[in-house]
């Protein structure tokens, strides 16, 4: 199999390649990125298999379909997902190469998944979400289902702790995903509410702890009522660690609202300060939290799954156990979502060499 890694040169790329390297069947890795320099450093290091250099232009339709022409299968890490997801598609279809995508936008994931046909037409299997949030939240939250015997109600919460141990483009991503309105789930109909607002209280788990969530316009709120029936709720919730940090972000989201593009980026680089204008990079410890409400027996249950770790190594992990999944089950083209796809069973062992760390509660509902 060979792959390529679109935004290989960025934090997550990098998480990706990584990630890769346990996995067999894989005869060369090209690595796509328009950082010259970064890709130099990168192909002095040691790999179990070949590594290729190349020159990627993302916004340029010919290039983009060049680099994706050499490979079986694409690795998308090119945020901000809502400015690439739609060319990397349409280029993966005119080169007939699989796609799987670390894609976290929900706007773009919907588009996506309504071309769900073209893509089977044209024999492509896609992937969405293949990072950990969606991905690995997505897994969670039917791993949490699969606990109950009717499942009423789904909540995500997300934390990242820092806005400095952040990638530029997932910086952006969250600001937009704080901006606008956020799509949820009411009484099974889906409904949108402003993306920032409802603020609450929610216990991550450790060593984060206690910790400010609001609403996110994120994917998995409407993909996860394709594959749990009878949900009635679901939103989904994040923060940063700091109160400062997050009301700076909620700041960001508005202006970028309004346009004024050359002053977000002054901000962001005002709250990330020297350490994002370092070069040396620190840990990223992100904390998810899923809980399933509704019915074990005739009796009202919740079922609470977290995960801790560090937010690229565990995406790393995440895309990795795609490519195995990919190669090993062979799915029919289409387009999917990693709780259509992905067995948490099958990923556990891509997650535990990520660091990453499980918890689970569970409570009768008064």
């Amino acid at each position: 199999m060979r792959i390529v890694i679109l935004g290989a040169a960025g934090r997550a790329g990098r998480a990706v390649l990584a990630a890769l390297f346990p996995l067999s069947g894989v005869e060369a890795v090209f690595l796509a990125d328009g950082d010259v320099e970064a890709l130099t450093r990168m192909a002095s290091q040691p790999a179990p298999f070949p590594l290729h250099m190349r020159y990627l232009e993302a916004a340029d339709h010919r290039c983009l379909r060049e680099r994706l022409s050499e490979a079986d299968l694409a690795l998308g890490c090119l945020g901000p997902f809502h400015l690439h997801e739609a060319g990397v598609f349409q280029a993966a279809l005119e080169a007939g190469c699989d796609y799987l995508s670390l894609c976290d936008d929900a706007q773009a994931t919907a588009e996506l998944l309504s071309r769900r046909e073209e893509a089977a037409g044209r024999g492509l299997r896609v992937l969405l979400g293949c990072g950990m949030a969606p991905g690995l939240s997505n897994l969670l939250a039917l791993r949490a289902a699969s606990r109950l015997d009717r499942v009423d109600r789904l909540r995500f919460f997300w934390r990242l702790d820092g806005l400095s141990a952040l990638g530029w483009a997932t910086i952006r991503h969250l600001a937009r995903s704080l901006s606008g309105k956020a799509a949820v789930i009411r009484d099974g109909r889906e409904e949108r509410v402003r993306a920032g607002g409802w603020a609450e209280a929610v216990d991550f788990p450790p060593p984060a702890g206690p910790g400010i969530a609001a609403y996110m316009h994120r994917p998995e709120p409407f993909t996860l009522t394709r594959a749990v029936e009878g949900v009635r709720e679901s939103f989904f919730k994040g923060g940063l660690s700091g109160r400062g940090e997050d009301f700076l972000l909620q700041v960001i989201s508005r202006l970028g609202e309004e346009g004024y593009a050359e002053l977000l980026l002054d901000l962001l680089k005002l709250a990330a300060g020297k350490a994002m204008a370092s070069k040396k990079e620190r840990p990223c410890p992100s904390f998810l939290r899923v809980t399933a409400e509704g019915f074990r027996g005739k009796r009202p249950y919740r079922v609470h799954l977290a995960a801790a770790g560090d937010y690229y190594r565990v995406t790393g992990a995440v895309a990795a156990a795609a490519v195995a999944w990919l190669r090993l089950a062979d799915p029919p083209p289409g387009v999917y979502t990693p709780e259509e796809a992905m067995d948490p069973g099958s990923s556990l062992p891509f997650l535990e060499a990520s660091g990453a760390r499980f918890f689970m509660a569970e409570e009768a509902s008064p």
